[in-house]
């Protein structure tokens, strides 16, 4: 996991192009102050896309609830933390948006199962060789498990889901060899890093407590993990 987010030894450079679902869970579990530190030691790029941006700064400085939420990303922003990425591959967004959401369909009616957001990153990322980081557990299911997406839908839907299997294996086909993390991952790179060792309890189980609870602040701030996954990350941390 902590491999995810070191240079690229030809590069010298990670990039990482953000969705908006990993930055509110880390805001949510007010993880995101070693996003900075986590930049910095890395060496490489945090990338967010102009519909990323739209998303979380412009909808919610409108919004009194998430006004304050949207200047905190917005400083991440000015302080060079976050980059907006200006050279998005409109076609292959469009492409890739048209494959997926005539992959799955109720009643004859196509489902818009994937927004612009995420394409737009996943798309960039193609591009670049890059990772992306995504919450949302759609696309992962898209791409790794789709009779998983199906269930996930017709459980969503109440409804019977048709699946076009050749757009969907097109869809699969184009995105085999994304790299995709979640914000989980990330603060388990921050622990691994020593970013959160002030937090750590001065008792005896310290790092266990901590590190429980860093993984269930980011799923309840939003990232699709289960509890498996959690005992199963819990356990991979705290090897000696």
């Amino acid at each position: 996991m902590v491999n995810a987010v070191k240079p690229n030894e030809e590069s010298n450079e990670k990039i990482f192009f953000f969705d908006a679902g990993p930055i509110i869970s880390l805001m949510i579990s007010r993880l995101i102050e070693f996003l900075p530190e986590l930049k910095k030691q890395s060496g490489g790029k945090f990338y967010i896309t102009p519909a990323v941006r739209k998303e979380l700064v412009e909808r919610p400085l409108s919004i009194h609830r998430f006004e304050f939420e949207a200047l905190q990303v917005m400083k991440y922003i000015n302080d060079g933390v976050l980059e907006i990425y200006d050279q998005v591959p409109n076609r292959k967004v469009a492409d890739l948006i048209a494959l997926a959401n005539n992959s799955f369909s109720i009643k004859g009616k196509p489902m818009d199962v994937i927004q612009s957001g995420e394409m737009e990153s996943v798309a960039s990322a193609l591009e670049l060789g890059a990772t992306v980081v995504m919450d949302e557990r759609t696309l992962r299911l898209f791409i790794e498990k789709p009779t998983g997406m199906a269930k996930l839908l017709e459980g969503r839907f109440r409804s019977k889901v048709v699946v076009n299997k050749d757009k969907m294996k097109a869809f699969q086909k184009q995105l085999e060899n994304i790299q995709i993390i979640r914000s989980i991952e990330l603060a388990g790179v921050a622990y691994k890093m020593g970013l959160l060792d002030s937090y750590i309890p001065q008792q005896k189980d310290g790092k266990s407590v901590l590190v429980e609870s860093v993984l269930y602040a980011t799923k309840y701030g939003g990232c699709a993990v289960t509890e498996n996954e959690i005992e199963e990350i819990k356990e991979m941390l705290l090897e000696k």
